[in-house]
């Protein structure tokens, strides 16, 4: 039996990304009834509660995203970048180290220069401090549910949701930089604290650039799975240059 072809509307990108949310809610709560159930006494940490309900929603997401996928058919493949690169390979490449460099350097301006010189020193990103919690107080399964969560399925799913879905929706509509900014608000106000906003807007910025540029999604994952391995590579050294 043939597949009916769906394809992108911004409506859909829309609903994507409160799917994407009503999945985190439901991972969450799933979690703190799942852990007051089976231990009842003992006080379960904040960070740990996050990473697992973090980990349990994103696999629902990526479940959830592989199947409407697959049942929209292969034609919609290209509609949210599921295609080769349409520059060449060594090219992107090199497009995605450059733009992970610039961003990386900008984002050190802001937090440790433009920050600090305006009393606001220290200050570290929601998924460094789970980093430092658990390189603190974790064992070995916690720092692989961690890292698994980092680097695979967080980059997969939120380039997915957000550039795949959203920012490609919008583009069909409107000029490809108004859905690129826009997608880039809906990204930054997912993360916190408020005063990384800028950083968190900067990255989404370019890696919707990235998708742009190169036509594949794969790129905007590899670059963001890069910048997440900066990100650990730094905590595991104790650097203290980023968030």
């Amino acid at each position: 039996m043939e597949t009916k072809h769906k394809s992108l509307t911004i409506k859909r990108g829309i609903l994507a990304i409160v799917i994407m949310y009503a999945c985190q809610l439901l991972a969450g709560i799933a979690i703190s009834y799942g852990f007051k159930f089976f231990s009842p006494t003992d006080k379960v940490p904040l960070e740990i509660l996050g990473l697992t309900s973090a980990l349990l929603g994103g696999i629902m997401i990526l479940t959830f995203f592989w199947w409407d996928i697959h049942r929209s058919g292969q034609p919609f493949y290209p509609e949210i970048g599921l295609q080769p690169s349409k520059i060449k390979k060594s090219k992107g490449l090199l497009l995605v180290i450059g733009a992970l460099a610039s961003t990386h350097f900008l984002a050190w301006i802001y937090r440790s220069v433009m920050l600090p010189a305006l009393g606001h020193e220290g200050i570290i990103g929601g998924g460094s401090k789970m980093f430092s919690f658990i390189q603190t107080n974790g064992e070995a399964l916690e720092m692989s549910g961690f890292l698994l969560l980092a680097l695979l399925v967080g980059p997969i799913m939120e380039e997915v949701v957000f550039r795949g879905y959203l920012q490609s929706s919008l583009a069909k509509k409107i000029p490809a930089w108004a859905a690129i900014l826009i997608t880039s608000i809906v990204f930054t106000i997912g993360h916190s604290p408020m005063i990384l906003w800028p950083m968190y807007f900067l990255y989404s910025v370019t890696w919707g650039w990235i998708l742009l540029r190169t036509g594949s999604l794969k790129m905007a994952v590899l670059i963001h799975i890069l910048s997440n391995l900066f990100y650990a590579i730094v905590g595991f050294a104790g650097w203290n240059i980023l968030a």
